[in-house]
């Protein structure tokens, strides 16, 4: 799931996968080779609301699917679920974040509303044995609201529970022994660190045969 789908090169051009209540969500699904087939897939928000479904057929050659689902927006913030169904049973899963909009602007939210769109398939809930609790809507309400401390933490909560890091550097330009952190890596060393080396970006006066680099 993610945004800025790619469908020539097949990839997300959001590459941070950070999705907020005003982004056009994509789910793109890989097969593996198999006789044609049809499957549902359903989009379960944070309240247990299901808020899209539809299905696809997939060829025998096909390796990649990918649909934009019509949802409502602004989506509401929080853990989403998106299942897909064959027959009317699982066979897979997956959850992404919304992350709820605390700034706009360049400016923190002063003052929030629960503006946040439904569009329920409620008849579906039964049939997928998906309950919705009322204490799950009147939190998701009262999340809706938040703004200051509260919002931050709210967002910080569920990008911690989403989210772990994948690696640590050093702003030192050394590292290693002799450093405040002589375990950790130099994040001028590493190929991930916006610190690291990037000679194609990296402009030098001219040299005497005219050429920059």
């Amino acid at each position: 799931i993610g945004t800025e789908w790619d469908a020539k090169e097949r990839m997300f051009r959001n590459f941070g996968g950070l999705m907020g209540p005003m982004d056009e969500t994509v789910g793109m699904q890989r097969w593996s080779k198999g006789p044609n087939v049809t499957v549902t897939v359903v989009w379960i928000d944070p309240t247990n609301v299901i808020a899209a479904t539809y299905d696809i057929l997939i060829d025998a050659s096909a390796e990649y699917t990918h649909y934009r689902p019509p949802l409502n927006q602004p989506l509401r913030p929080g853990v989403w679920t998106i299942r897909v169904l064959h027959h009317w049973s699982p066979v897979a899963e997956t959850r992404f974040l919304i992350s709820p909009l605390a700034y706009m602007k360049h400016q923190p939210i002063r003052q929030a509303k629960n503006s946040y769109m439904e569009q329920s398939f409620h008849g579906l809930n039964p049939v997928l044995n998906i309950p919705v609790h009322l204490g799950q809507v009147e939190q998701a309400k009262r999340n809706a609201v938040l703004t200051g401390p509260a919002l931050e933490h709210w967002v910080d909560g569920l990008v911690g529970a989403m989210w772990e890091a994948g690696d640590v550097c050093s702003t030192s330009m050394t590292g290693g022994p002799g450093t405040s952190c002589p375990v950790m890596q130099a994040c001028a060393k590493t190929p991930w660190s916006s610190l690291s080396p990037d000679p194609k970006s990296q402009l030098v006066p001219p040299h005497a045969d005219g050429h920059i680099r």
